[in-house]
C-alpha cells in the first residue's frame, strides 16, 4: 500500500511537472526574445557588523564570518552567484555571444564588494572558456563592469536620498497597521529572543536578513526559532513591503532603473536593440523596489540571496506587436515565475500599457537628483 502511494505520488508530481512545462512553453511559444533587463541580488553573505548582535549566537557567527570580513560574500554566495551567472547563460544566451561582447551587454554594480564580486563570478558562469580561450592555462573570460561611487548612484536612494533615507528611518521604528495582523507570531517571537519586536515590528526585516546570513554560515538558529522561521519570513516579508512598498517614495527608490528600462525597451521596439542583455548587481532592496514599481502582482516577500527578477521585452510572432513580461526567480535553481503587471490586460503585457502602468515611478536622472536634493 505505501509503495502504491509512492508511485502514485511521483506520478502525480510528474503530471504537474509537466502541465507547469506546457503552460510556460504556451506563454513563449508565439512570441521571440528581443531584450533583456535583469536585476539580482548578491549572493550569500556575512552579516553586517551593526546588526550582529541580533543573532542568536554571536561568537560563533563572529567566528564564522572573519575569514571574510562583515557583510562580505562568503565561499556559498560564490557557489550561488556561479550558479545565477549559469541561469542567466542559459535563458539568455541567445542575446549574447560566447565570449564577451560590449555591443551586446552592460553590466552594472551598485559600489559593494559583496555586488561587485557576485556580478564578476556570475560572468565566469555567463561566459564559460571554449577551445579558443585567450589562453590555455586560465580557464576565465575577463568581462567588465560599470560602478559609481554610492554617493553619485541613483540606484541606492536608501543611502544616499535624504527624503528616501529619512522615510525608510523613519518607518523602521515604528509601528504600522499592515502589521498588527502578525500580532500573536511577533509576540511568541519576541518571548523566544527576550525583545519587544511586537512594538517596532519592522525590525522584522532586518532580524531575518540577520538569520539567513547566520544559517548560510553554517550556525543553526536554536530549534524554536527555527521553527517559527516560515511565519518569521512571511512577516519579514510584509516589514519590507511597509519600508519600501509605499508609493510616494517608488520613483524615487527605483525610478532611474524603471527610466533604463522604458529607454531600452521603447528603443529596441523602434528598430534600435543596442545591449539586448542588461544586468544589475545590487541587493534586496532593490529588486523589492523594482519589482514593486513594476506593479507585479503578487508581492513576493524579502528577495532572498542570488534572486533575480527579469523584465524581458518579446515580439509576437504573429502579429509583430512588443510584449514585456516579468520574470521572476526565488533562485538560481528555483522555478521561473511569470508575474502579471497589476493593471495590464495579460501575462505579456502590452508595452504601451507596461510603460503607462509604470509611468508614474520612471525618472531620469537629474530629476532624480533634483528631488533628492
Amino acid at each position: 500500500m505505501a509503495l502504491h502511494s509512492y508511485t502514485l505520488l511521483t506520478l502525480v508530481t510528474l503530471a504537474a511537472l509537466v502541465a507547469a512545462r506546457a503552460r510556460t512553453d504556451e506563454v513563449l511559444a508565439d512570441s521571440e526574445l528581443v531584450l533583456t533587463v535583469l536585476i539580482h541580488r548578491h549572493g550569500d553573505r556575512t552579516p553586517l557588523e551593526g546588526t550582529l548582535e541580533l543573532s542568536t549566537d554571536v561568537d560563533a557567527v563572529r567566528e564564522a564570518s572573519e575569514p571574510y570580513g562583515y557583510g562580505e560574500l562568503t565561499n556559498v554566495g560564490k557557489q550561488t552567484a556561479y550558479r545565477l551567472g549559469q541561469s542567466i547563460r542559459k535563458r539568455y544566451g541567445s542575446l549574447i555571444s560566447a565570449h564577451y561582447n560590449s555591443s551586446e551587454i552592460y553590466i552594472r554594480s551598485t559600489d559593494s564588494t559583496r555586488a561587485q564580486m557576485t556580478v564578476l563570478t556570475a560572468m565566469a558562469a555567463v561566459y564559460p572558456t571554449g577551445d579558443d580561450n585567450w589562453s590555455d592555462s586560465l580557464p576565465w573570460q575577463p568581462t567588465p563592469y560599470t560602478m559609481v561611487p554610492t554617493k553619485y548612484d541613483p540606484n541606492v536612494a536608501t543611502s544616499n536620498c535624504p527624503p528616501v533615507a529619512k522615510a525608510f528611518a523613519s518607518k523602521m521604528l515604528s509601528t504600522s497597521p499592515a502589521m498588527k495582523r502578525y500580532t500573536e507570531v511577533l509576540n511568541q517571537w519576541s518571548e523566544l529572543i527576550d525583545t519587544n519586536i511586537t512594538a517596532m515590528p519592522t525590525l522584522a526585516y532586518t532580524y531575518y536578513d540577520v538569520y539567513k546570513s547566520q544559517i548560510s554560515l553554517g550556525v543553526p538558529l536554536t530549534d524554536e526559532l527555527q521553527a517559527l522561521l516560515p511565519q518569521i519570513k512571511e512577516v519579514a516579508g510584509e516589514a519590507i513591503d511597509v519600508l519600501l512598498g509605499n508609493d510616494n517614495y517608488l520613483a524615487l527608490e527605483a525610478g532611474v532603473y524603471m527610466h533604463d528600462v522604458v529607454t531600452a525597451m521603447t528603443s529596441a521596439a523602434s528598430g534600435d536593440v543596442s545591449q539586448p542583455l542588461r544586468i544589475y548587481s545590487a541587493h534586496d532592496l532593490n529588486v523589492y523596489s523594482v519589482m514593486a514599481a513594476t506593479r507585479i502582482t503578487p508581492r513576493q516577500g524579502v528577495p532572498p540571496y542570488c534572486s533575480s527578477f527579469a523584465l524581458e521585452l518579446r515580439k509576437s510572432t504573429d502579429t509583430g506587436a512588443y510584449v514585456v513580461l516579468p520574470v521572476y526567480q526565488s533562485s538560481p535553481d528555483a522555478e521561473l515565475m511569470y508575474l502579471p503587471v497589476e493593471g495590464c490586460s495579460a501575462l505579456l503585457c502590452p508595452l504601451d500599457e507596461f510603460v503607462s502602468i509604470t509611468a508614474p515611478f520612471v525618472l531620469d536622472e537629474d530629476t532624480w537628483r533634483e528631488k533628492c536634493g
